[in-house]
């Protein structure tokens, strides 16, 4: 008897696997096939811009692009026909195991590495065809940069991570667990196949050497995609396994991805900044406006990589995991007074970590960006030189105060959680839309980039802080925090929230950059890229989403694929996307756009396509459905 009844669970957890897996399967396919779609038609893009292109110069740069590409989809399709669930999990279940999972990545979603190593090459695709309708010989420096970015992360960052996960997936040492971040010891195979990747990287420096645009010595371009792809794969490891079950491997790949060229810039910028001291040759400008675009791009570099500093430093000195793992000891009961000690110790070094790099670092770094003047009054005279900014903050203000004190799940315990988490969304929506709807005011622009910055440093130190689990601040903020959480929020810090920040503010980062590499640091918008692009993570995760969530959970009967989503869902997503972005388009008319037959139907294509793929997709939607709209909507 006791062993039927041990025994029906896990024949149940069996099918239920199974059932997942085929379910994730089917969901995949349609993930696959859109992704692919629109790779080979960038690719097609690529090739008409490469016939249009007379300068032997510019076909040699597109030609290079146009490998890239399609040797990225080759790899999209080596990994839906090597890398399936099935074949993912099929020694698990041989073994009847489900601690043999192959990689620390969240239990609930497939992989998504098609995703994963396909979303930004894409992206930045684009910006290199849109940077080549633009005939400015200013552009060159930036399109070779981005070039290389886009060369690194389409061929050489993925045979990295190929490499990694083939040598260990059959590991039993690559096992998932909340309490451990145990990463498994370079093998003599992988050593082996990082010489032969660094070949690789030789042979496509040496073709890309003879671009004379480019302005890098062969060995030193060598070095920089392989380094790029480098540390590409050891962020990739670190989030994977000191951060277990919170991320799926695409979610990795494009989080690393982010930061990478993140880290590759700010230290470019910087370099510009401290070693070339070009401050001094924008001294003309920023005494003409100190708020200028270059100052905010500098501001910009300095919170987030300073916030990611901050979170490098903690995991380097060990800091952060083991005050979290003597905070779990003194929950359990274990308080004794050598314990307490220890953890006023650790605690007390945290927030003196923190503080010491935002005083010490951050701080002068800014000052000196801006000129010798005290960043915070700056920050306060940027506010008051425009009343529209004080407004906006005003509502902000009274929005979060709203928010933190009155709108709480449990008062709304009624709600099915789905539904209450997307009022984050709507107010997403009301927050960063009339900002960015006013068009050609440039300090609007610029502060909504500014502010955009700030929150998602203050974002990752407050999941530090959860993480750490250091007192007296982290365990109101985790509890509050933790009353939105759902399936996928089962790692070790809360994603969701912060992919949402992201969703929003990315493709308003991209048209920055594009209007900076445009226009200069005075510039204002340009019309290089699609009038929605700003808005894509509003129209789709503030939108989309928020009715797909609600029509889903209200009206949804039938299921796509099996899974838990509806048709009914996606079908009011699409609608109201499509809605929301004719009703913004329709917006702008004044100012010279208008509505015409094929850029209805590309709204229509592209908000149903972002629909489909939230339907297909496992992965966290706040995070990829905003950059598959932004690529659509600028095809």
């Amino acid at each position: 008897m006791f062993s039927e009844v041990k025994g029906n669970p896990i024949n149940n957890n069996n099918n239920n696997n199974n059932n997942k897996n085929k379910n994730n399967n089917n969901n995949s396919k349609l993930e696959f096939i859109f992704q692919v779609l629109v790779s080979i038609i960038l690719l097609y893009n690529t090739i008409n811009k490469n016939n249009e292109i007379s300068l032997i110069e510019n076909f040699y740069k597109n030609s290079f692009l146009i490998l890239s590409t399609t040797i990225n989809i080759c790899y999209q399709f080596f990994i839906k026909f090597n890398f399936t669930s099935k074949n993912l999990h099929s020694r698990s279940h041989k073994n009847n195991n489900d601690d043999n999972k192959l990689l620390v990545e969240r239990q609930q979603s497939d992989w998504g590495l098609g995703l994963g190593i396909s979303l930004i090459p894409n992206i930045l695709l684009v910006i290199l065809l849109t940077l080549n309708n633009n005939n400015n010989n200013n552009n060159n420096n930036y399109f070779t940069i981005i070039s290389l970015y886009q060369i690194s992360l389409s061929i050489i960052s993925p045979l990295f991570l190929f490499n990694h996960i083939n040598t260990y997936r059959n590991s039993k040492i690559w096992k998932p667990s909340s309490s451990s971040s145990h990463q498994p010891s370079l093998t003599k195979k992988e050593y082996t196949n990082f010489i032969i990747i660094f070949l690789i990287t030789l042979i496509i420096s040496f073709t890309i050497f003879f671009d004379n645009e480019i302005n890098f010595n062969n060995l030193k371009l060598t070095l920089f995609l392989f380094l790029l792809s480098f540390i590409f794969l050891v962020i990739t490891k670190q989030l994977l396994y000191k951060l277990p079950n919170s991320f799926t491997i695409g979610e990795a790949s494009i989080i690393s991805q982010i930061i990478t060229i993140l880290l590759s810039e700010s230290i470019r910028y910087f370099y510009n900044l401290f070693i070339n001291n070009n401050n001094n040759n924008n001294n003309n400008d920023n005494s003409i406006n100190k708020f200028s675009r270059i100052n905010i791009l500098y501001c910009f570099y300095s919170l987030i990589v300073g916030s990611l500093f901050i979170v490098f430093l903690n995991s380097l000195f060990n800091v952060a995991k083991s005050l979290r793992k003597l905070m779990t000891d003194y929950n359990n009961n274990n308080n004794n007074n050598n314990l307490i000690k220890n953890i006023i110790i650790k605690s007390s070094l945290f927030y003196f970590l923190v503080i010491f790099i935002i005083v010490g670092i951050i701080y002068p770094v800014l000052s000196y960006q801006l000129n010798g003047e005290n960043p915070f009054i700056w920050v306060f005279e940027y506010i008051g030189s425009s009343d529209r900014i004080k407004y906006t903050i005003g509502l902000w203000m009274v929005l979060l105060v709203f928010t933190i004190f009155s709108y709480q799940p449990t008062i709304h315990s009624s709600i099915p959680m789905i539904i209450s988490r997307k009022y984050f969304h709507i107010l997403a929506i009301v927050m960063f839309t009339p900002p960015l709807l006013l068009e050609g005011d440039d300090d609007m622009y610029k502060f909504m980039v500014l502010s955009y910055s700030v929150s998602i440093s203050a974002l990752i130190l407050l999941e530090l802080l959860k993480y750490s689990l250091a007192p007296p601040l982290a365990l109101p903020i985790r509890h509050y925090m933790d009353r939105f959480l759902d399936d996928r929020d089962s790692g070790l810090i809360t994603t969701t929230h912060i992919y949402l920040l992201l969703g929003c503010s990315i493709p308003l980062f991209l048209t920055f950059f594009m209007d900076l590499i445009h226009l200069g640091s005075s510039g204002i918008q340009s019309n290089s890229y699609h009038f929605l692009s700003p808005f894509s993570g509003i129209l789709t995760i503030g939108i989309g989403d928020t009715m797909a969530s609600y029509f889903g959970v209200k009206y949804g009967r039938n299921k796509w694929f099996g899974s838990q989503k509806s048709i009914e869902g996606t079908v009011a997503g699409s609608i109201f996307t499509i809605i929301a972005s004719l009703l913004l388009y329709w917006f702008c008319s004044a100012s010279g756009s208008s509505l015409t037959i094929s850029s209805i139907l590309k709204i229509i294509v592209t908000s149903t396509s972002c629909s489909l793929m939230e339907a297909s997709t496992t992965q966290i939607d706040n995070l990829i459905l905003p950059l598959f709209y932004f690529t659509l909507i600028n095809l």
